[in-house]
């Protein structure tokens, strides 16, 4: 009984619901659309567009048909495919009759409902389920921007799933699954790898000069192509005249598509951060190559030439530093030296004797005397030998006896470089376009910026404790160095304090006073310091700290302590660690990293002030329901002024602009130097023996690169040697 009174009552509200539906009206057939679907959904079917009549005279759709997913069967020759390679696809159709037909009205210009159908021959879906309907998986324009966004910023799409989930209260509500969010941005990526990529990403560099004045392009092609690119913004170019002493620069990075590699050139900012003064892609690594990119960083850069270089030692950039930089001071990554001394140097006391030549302090005469001595213990194999002579060439690029006196503030590694590495690889894929990765470069620049203006705010902001016992010198430290730069010159005044200082006797300048750990301990050093008018004018020391680091050593700390100085001298303050640096020229850490399309950038707008409104109505019920209420209605009636226009489309690209002229193709795709095999005859980049080493070691022959399953050499051994089988019969 109980169950008869159920079925009737479901009866009379399907009967209700079907007449309601059979006597709507809508304005539009999109609005059709959307009823029929929000009504497929609370009853767990999904809907698709079918049929449409249209009338002759007038070419417009007179007549509409919507119907069940599941309508219709599939065709017998898709069946029946004896050559398929793939599974066959799971069938959905089962021929299900449910269908809405809308008619137009030419009188009043409405859609009525012609025919109504709503009976399944199927199940219909949980209500839990019913999300994951394709009908209901959808992404608008709104999640579009917001997808957009977050995907320019480097978050994972599980990340924007979880997120989208959050805010909407269950992934029921989201309204898009993961195989949406995954299919939109991999189309978003891929509509970025079009025939015109070359030309969109020179478009967005001549925006670029059109806004800073001081922004410098050059680029390259080779039979049509684009083959080389440099570029350099305003803000780069400013802040290589206060820190373009030291010039670091790697081609380690190949993360685009057309396998080109990308060279940044980085400096080092007065909070010891890393800096980036331009950057080249490139599709090749020779010698030319590389002066074409040093004569643009210094056309760049109003032909300013760096004190230092500090590279990975690759042998045809090394030649060209030579050449373009004439008079600056070129340094080999120690750590890159290192590892191919341990590919190289297999015994432990012999790769103790290099390290003694790369990092211990001695005289070049001296060099040369522990060189033939560590030379002579070295492997006689050919390789070794020939890695020798390669490296003795260029031992002032690398050995502490040539380097040690010239200005690397205290670097000698390209590990900066190295971790802007990560960081690339973070944001930017193999196979991005050139726009997309030219783009994520510029957003990890702007994040460099942005943790410098952070610095900046913390060192102007902030005061220090003082604790060493000298605190008039370590306030006067405080004062002009930037943070970071004070607590490594607070420890050069704490150290200076165990060290003792004798004056010799001089009538005439400069003064000349021995440093030492007491008074006849060695190493001693001296300091010679000129004073006029009561001022000290001018201080260096032996170990020539102030020169190559551009701080003072804690032997001149010690001499001023033995004077009773009540400040650092203006001669031991360079300007490129203190926070006042580039107090004359106001910052533009912004870039081109935000620029986005008109439509975002209003949308953006809108969304903020929006976010400001309803976060202020969502505290009060009342306030919810009348926003609304307010909402919907607005958007109903932006909905009917608007339903002939086109559709909007959401593209984070490049806006229109200026057209690169003429036409650039695409760069083509290259194989890059990498790493060199062992078979070569001249080894071109000292750093390819660290990608080298990390291969597999034969146990038998002791050579990398196989096993001892796959050794060649312990193959023809075994072929040698007579089979104990064989002896045995004869």
């Amino acid at each position: 009984m109980e169950q008869h009174q159920k079925d009737e009552y479901f009866d009379v509200a399907s009967l209700r619901e079907y007449d309601r539906i059979v006597n709507m009206t809508f304005a539009s057939e999109n609005e059709a659309f959307h009823f029929f679907n929000e009504y497929a959904k609370r009853e767990g079917f999904s809907v698709r567009r079918s049929s449409t009549k249209k009338d002759r005279l007038h070419n417009t759709i007179k007549f509409r048909q919507f119907c069940c997913s599941r309508q219709g069967l599939r065709e017998k020759k898709y069946l029946e495919m004896p050559d398929r390679k793939r599974p066959a696809t799971p069938i959905s159709r089962c021929d299900c009759p449910v269908k809405l037909c809308i008619k137009l009205d030419p009188k009043t210009s409405r859609w009525w409902v012609q025919n109504f159908i709503n009976d399944h021959n199927h199940d219909l879906t949980a209500p839990d389920c019913t999300p994951f309907l394709r009908s209901h998986c959808s992404i608008n324009e709104s999640q579009k921007c917001e997808i957009s966004s977050m995907k320019a910023s480097g978050i994972r799409n599980c990340q924007i799933l979880e997120y989208a989930a959050q805010c909407s209260g269950g992934y029921e509500n989201r309204g898009y699954q993961e195989k949406n969010l995954y299919n939109y941005t991999l189309g978003h990526e891929q509509s970025t790898m079009l025939a015109d990529d070359a030309d969109s990403v020179l478009r967005y560099f001549k925006e670029r000069e059109e806004s800073d004045p001081d922004f410098f392009l050059k680029y390259d092609t080779k039979d049509g192509c684009l083959n080389r690119l440099f570029w350099a913004d305003g803000q780069s170019v400013v802040d290589y005249a206060y820190f373009g002493d030291l010039v670091i620069f790697d081609s380690t990075y190949k993360l685009n598509r057309y396998n080109m590699v990308v060279v940044p050139f980085l400096g080092c900012n007065h909070h010891r951060s890393t800096i980036i003064f331009a950057c080249g892609i490139v599709s090749c690594e020779d010698n030319e190559t590389y002066r074409w990119l040093l004569e643009a960083f210094l056309q760049a850069m109003y032909q300013k030439r760096p004190e230092s270089v500090l590279t990975d030692g690759d042998r045809a950039m090394g030649k060209a530093i030579k050449s373009v930089f004439k008079g600056t001071a070129h340094r080999i990554c120690s750590w890159h030296m290192d590892q191919n001394a341990q590919k190289y140097i297999h015994d432990p006391a012999v790769l103790q004797k290099f390290y003694e030549l790369l990092s211990g302090m001695c005289s070049p005469e001296e060099f040369e005397k522990k060189w033939i001595s560590f030379a002579q213990k070295v492997s006689q194999r050919v390789l070794s030998r020939r890695w020798l002579k390669m490296i003795y060439k260029c031992r002032e690029s690398w050995a502490a006896a040539f380097v040690n006196k010239k200005m690397f503030l205290g670097m000698s590694s390209t590990q900066r470089s190295e971790g802007l590495n990560a960081d690339l690889h973070s944001h930017i894929k193999s196979m991005m376009s050139l726009g997309m990765a030219v783009q994520q470069f510029e957003r990890c620049l702007t994040h460099k910026r942005t943790k410098e203006a952070e610095l900046d705010c913390k060192s102007f902001q902030k005061e220090p404790v003082l604790q060493t016992p000298f605190p008039d010198l370590e306030k006067s430290a405080a004062i002009n160095y930037t943070a970071r730069v004070f607590r490594i010159v607070r420890d050069e005044i704490k150290m200076a304090a165990g060290l003792v200082v004798n004056e010799t006797l001089s009538s005439s300048m400069p003064l000349r006073y021995i440093v030492a750990q007491t008074e006849k301990a060695e190493p001693q050093y001296i300091v010679h310091c000129s004073i006029l008018a009561d001022n000290v004018e001018k201080l260096s020391c032996s170990c020539a700290k102030l020169e190559t680091a551009k701080l003072p050593c804690r032997h001149i700390f010690a001499v001023l302590i033995h004077m009773k100085a009540i400040c650092i001298p203006r001669c031991c303050v360079r300007d490129r660690w203190t926070k006042y640096v580039k107090s004359g020229f106001p910052s533009d850490r912004k870039g081109g990293a935000f620029k986005v399309s008109s439509y975002l950038m209003r949308y953006h707008e809108l969304n903020k002030i929006a976010r400001l409104i309803h976060s202020e109505v969502a505290k009060s019920p009342e306030g919810y329901s009348r926003k609304m209420k307010s909402l919907k209605e607005e958007l109903q009636q932006y909905e009917d002024n608007h339903k002939h226009a086109k559709k909007c489309k959401v593209k984070q690209e490049y806006e229109d602009g200026v057209q690169a002229s003429p036409r650039i193709a695409n760069p083509k795709p290259v194989v890059t130097k990498g790493a060199p095999k062992k078979n070569k005859t001249a080894y071109e980049r000292i750093k390819s023996a660290v990608e080298s080493s990390r291969k597999n070691k034969c146990r038998h022959c002791g050579h990398r690169g196989h096993n001892r399953q796959t050794c060649k050499l312990l193959r023809q051994d075994n072929a040698a040697e007579p089979s104990p089988v064989s002896d045995s019969v004869n």
